[in-house]
Protein backbone atom coordinates (compact mmCIF):
# COMPACT_ATOMS: atom_id res chain seq x y z
CA UNK A 1 0.00 0.00 0.00
CA UNK A 2 1.49 3.55 -0.35
CA UNK A 3 2.81 5.81 2.33
CA UNK A 4 0.56 8.80 3.24
CA UNK A 5 1.89 11.35 5.34
CA UNK A 6 -0.90 13.86 6.96
CA UNK A 7 1.02 16.88 7.83
CA UNK A 8 -0.65 19.40 10.34
CA UNK A 9 2.12 20.85 12.11
CA UNK A 10 4.83 19.61 14.45
CA UNK A 11 6.17 16.48 12.18
CA UNK A 12 10.10 17.48 11.72
CA UNK A 13 10.51 14.83 8.99
CA UNK A 14 9.39 15.56 5.71
CA UNK A 15 8.58 12.49 3.87
CA UNK A 16 11.05 11.79 0.16
CA UNK A 17 10.24 13.30 -2.58
CA UNK A 18 7.38 15.31 -1.33
CA UNK A 19 6.57 18.91 -1.52
CA UNK A 20 7.48 20.06 2.15
CA UNK A 21 7.31 23.63 2.90
CA UNK A 22 7.51 24.11 6.57
CA UNK A 23 5.44 26.65 7.53
CA UNK A 24 3.47 27.12 5.00
CA UNK A 25 -0.03 26.19 4.87
CA UNK A 26 0.73 23.11 2.37
CA UNK A 27 1.64 21.56 5.86
CA UNK A 28 -1.87 20.79 6.45
CA UNK A 29 -2.16 18.38 2.75
CA UNK A 30 -2.37 14.75 2.59
CA UNK A 31 0.54 13.38 0.29
CA UNK A 32 0.71 9.83 -0.36
CA UNK A 33 3.07 8.17 -2.24
CA UNK A 34 2.59 4.82 -3.67
CA UNK A 35 4.73 2.23 -3.25
CA UNK A 36 5.68 1.37 -6.51
CA UNK A 37 7.03 -1.86 -6.32
CA UNK A 38 8.11 -3.70 -9.35
CA UNK A 39 4.52 -4.34 -11.33
CA UNK A 40 4.71 -3.63 -14.73
CA UNK A 41 2.64 -0.43 -15.62
CA UNK A 42 1.77 1.12 -18.71
CA UNK A 43 0.22 4.93 -18.89
CA UNK A 44 -1.45 5.93 -21.99
CA UNK A 45 -1.98 9.63 -22.63
CA UNK A 46 -4.29 10.07 -25.60
CA UNK A 47 -5.42 14.30 -26.50
CA UNK A 48 -8.35 14.77 -29.30
CA UNK A 49 -9.66 17.55 -31.34
CA UNK A 50 -12.57 18.29 -33.12
CA UNK A 51 -11.54 20.03 -36.38
CA UNK A 52 -14.71 20.41 -37.67
CA UNK A 53 -18.54 19.73 -37.07
CA UNK A 54 -18.33 16.15 -38.09
CA UNK A 55 -15.45 15.23 -35.48
CA UNK A 56 -16.87 17.36 -32.95
CA UNK A 57 -20.74 15.36 -33.36
CA UNK A 58 -18.12 11.81 -33.33
CA UNK A 59 -16.26 13.25 -30.41
CA UNK A 60 -19.20 13.86 -27.93
CA UNK A 61 -21.77 11.42 -29.26
CA UNK A 62 -18.68 8.54 -28.93
CA UNK A 63 -16.66 9.70 -25.95
CA UNK A 64 -18.82 7.95 -23.27
CA UNK A 65 -18.97 4.67 -24.38
CA UNK A 66 -15.35 4.91 -25.25
CA UNK A 67 -14.51 5.90 -21.32
CA UNK A 68 -17.18 2.86 -20.49
CA UNK A 69 -15.39 0.49 -22.47
CA UNK A 70 -11.85 1.22 -22.08
CA UNK A 71 -12.68 1.43 -18.06
CA UNK A 72 -14.06 -2.33 -19.06
CA UNK A 73 -10.97 -3.37 -20.39
CA UNK A 74 -8.94 -6.54 -18.97
CA UNK A 75 -5.72 -4.39 -18.16
CA UNK A 76 -7.20 -1.74 -17.53
CA UNK A 77 -6.51 0.12 -13.99
CA UNK A 78 -8.34 3.38 -14.28
CA UNK A 79 -8.84 6.15 -16.88
CA UNK A 80 -8.72 10.09 -15.95
CA UNK A 81 -11.00 12.06 -18.75
CA UNK A 82 -10.43 16.00 -19.13
CA UNK A 83 -11.95 18.60 -21.00
CA UNK A 84 -9.21 20.99 -22.39
CA UNK A 85 -12.22 23.02 -24.36
CA UNK A 86 -15.34 22.39 -26.21
CA UNK A 87 -13.60 21.05 -29.25
CA UNK A 88 -9.95 19.03 -27.30
CA UNK A 89 -10.29 16.24 -24.70
CA UNK A 90 -7.92 14.19 -23.49
CA UNK A 91 -7.94 10.95 -21.76
CA UNK A 92 -5.10 9.14 -19.23
CA UNK A 93 -5.36 5.68 -18.59
CA UNK A 94 -3.23 3.23 -16.53
CA UNK A 95 -2.90 -0.36 -17.93
CA UNK A 96 -1.26 -3.89 -16.15
CA UNK A 97 1.06 -3.72 -18.73
CA UNK A 98 1.77 -3.08 -22.20
CA UNK A 99 0.32 -6.46 -23.52
CA UNK A 100 -2.73 -5.33 -21.83
CA UNK A 101 -3.11 -1.88 -23.28
CA UNK A 102 -2.00 -3.60 -26.99
CA UNK A 103 -5.00 -6.05 -26.57
CA UNK A 104 -7.37 -2.96 -25.59
CA UNK A 105 -6.11 -1.12 -29.41
CA UNK A 106 -6.99 -4.07 -31.01
CA UNK A 107 -10.58 -3.98 -29.60
CA UNK A 108 -13.88 -3.14 -30.98
CA UNK A 109 -14.32 0.31 -29.75
CA UNK A 110 -10.43 1.75 -30.38
CA UNK A 111 -10.96 0.35 -34.11
CA UNK A 112 -14.21 2.08 -34.82
CA UNK A 113 -12.20 5.02 -33.60
CA UNK A 114 -9.51 4.67 -35.86
CA UNK A 115 -11.75 3.66 -38.42
CA UNK A 116 -13.70 7.18 -38.45
CA UNK A 117 -10.64 8.88 -38.31
CA UNK A 118 -8.77 7.30 -40.79
CA UNK A 119 -12.26 7.79 -43.29
CA UNK A 120 -12.25 11.67 -41.91
CA UNK A 121 -9.04 12.94 -41.55
CA UNK A 122 -10.00 16.38 -41.71
CA UNK A 123 -12.53 15.85 -38.54
CA UNK A 124 -10.29 14.48 -35.43
CA UNK A 125 -6.77 15.30 -34.73
CA UNK A 126 -5.49 12.43 -32.33
CA UNK A 127 -1.91 12.44 -30.59
CA UNK A 128 -0.81 9.33 -27.85
CA UNK A 129 1.76 8.93 -25.88
CA UNK A 130 2.87 5.48 -23.69
CA UNK A 131 4.64 5.69 -20.76
CA UNK A 132 6.10 2.96 -18.06
CA UNK A 133 6.14 3.08 -14.75
CA UNK A 134 7.09 6.48 -12.99
CA UNK A 135 9.99 6.54 -10.84
CA UNK A 136 8.15 8.38 -7.81
CA UNK A 137 5.28 10.37 -7.55
CA UNK A 138 3.23 12.31 -4.91
CA UNK A 139 -1.11 12.70 -4.87
CA UNK A 140 -2.08 15.38 -2.62
CA UNK A 141 -5.37 15.61 -1.07
CA UNK A 142 -6.97 12.33 -3.15
CA UNK A 143 -6.26 9.15 -4.38
CA UNK A 144 -5.93 9.67 -7.92
CA UNK A 145 -4.35 8.55 -11.52
CA UNK A 146 -1.18 6.28 -11.19
CA UNK A 147 -1.85 6.33 -7.10
CA UNK A 148 -5.26 5.23 -7.41
CA UNK A 149 -4.10 2.23 -10.22
CA UNK A 150 -1.12 0.99 -8.03
CA UNK A 151 -3.21 0.52 -5.07
CA UNK A 152 -5.83 -1.16 -7.14
CA UNK A 153 -3.28 -3.55 -8.35
CA UNK A 154 -2.07 -4.37 -4.62
CA UNK A 155 -5.50 -5.15 -3.35
CA UNK A 156 -5.16 -8.52 -5.61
Amino acid sequence: MGKECSRSGGESDPPSSALWLPGSPLMALRIVQPNLGSTPVCTMVVGLGAKNLRGFIFLWTQIGSFVRETRRADGCRGVCPGISSLRKLILVSYWRDRQALQAFVRSPVHVAWMRFIAQHPDSLDLFNETYGQPVALNTINARGGFTAAAEQEESK
